[in-house]
């Protein structure tokens, strides 16, 4: 499938880390992959230096790849950065966002107002954005995929990550809407959920000893990787997936299905 994205326009958010020589995120790993299957790719962040560096790394390869800076809770960014994209390249097929930020280590009763607002923000303004900025260029190319990055605490929770899970069960639902509404333009809307994955996201909280604890509650036994949860994420951006919109693609190892190791 090495020309699966050929004629495809793709804008991927939160997709900075996308240079093979540093820790790949699994958004970065798909914008090179859509850029290697004949795709061209818009990376946007608020990483500025190591999105600049990925797409320079990706021109170098060949690839039809750049930057442009994106904060998702700005709509005037959002307008810009499609703007830019249609503009370039005549039309924008596939938009995935995988910006996100978390809460971790926060009670409710000791949760600041601003750290709540800030996660939502990111999350659940930054996807409503998405769409909102995506759907008349998709509509006047004849249709597109979304795809919006979750976690499996949409399904789950965990201590003291409260704003993180709730935002990203409002993504899930707030998907299904998004499909049910676009789906007359063909316009497909679909959201990850991806479980316990090693990226420039997680890496700081993710030290060996613990991903061997996480591991004991995988069924499959690892952590994952950005090759794990990108293949879920190409899947759904391209045309393999045309008949699939609203749904939940859980990318977890197994971990939502067990109650977990005995003992």
């Amino acid at each position: 499938m090495s020309n699966r994205f050929t004629g495809k326009v793709a804008l991927v958010v939160g997709g900075a880390h996308a240079d093979e020589s540093k820790s790949l995120g699994f958004a970065g790993l798909s914008a090179l992959e859509i850029a290697r299957a004949g795709g061209k790719v818009v990376i946007a962040d608020i990483d500025d230096e190591a999105g600049e560096q990925s797409a320079a790394k990706m021109r170098d390869d060949g690839l039809t790849a750049r930057y442009v800076h994106l904060d998702v809770t700005s709509e005037p960014d959002w307008d810009a950065a499609v703007e830019s994209t249609v503009s370039e390249h005549g039309r924008l097929d596939i938009t995935i966002m995988a910006a996100g930020v978390n809460d971790r280590g926060n009670p409710i009763e000791t949760t600041d107002v601003d750290v709540w607002q800030r996660v939502m923000d990111v999350t659940n303004l930054g996807m409503f954005l998405a769409v909102k900025s995506s759907v008349r260029p998709m509509r006047e190319s004849g249709g597109g995929s979304i795809v919006l990055i979750s976690s499996m605490m949409a399904r789950i929770v965990r201590q003291n990550s409260s704003a993180y899970a709730t935002s990203r069960a409002g993504m899930t639902h707030f998907a299904r809407s998004a499909a049910v509404q676009y789906g007359p333009d063909n316009i497909r809307v679909n959201s990850v959920l991806p479980g316990w994955a090693v990226t420039p996201f997680t890496i700081d909280a993710f030290d060996d000893e613990w991903m061997a604890q996480m591991a004991k509650r995988v069924p499959l036994g690892r952590v994952a990787d950005a090759s794990d949860i990108a293949g879920s994420i190409l899947f759904l951006a391209s045309d393999e997936a045309a008949y699939v919109t609203g749904s939940e693609l859980l990318v977890d190892g197994g971990v939502t299905a067990w109650i977990g190791p005995v003992g």
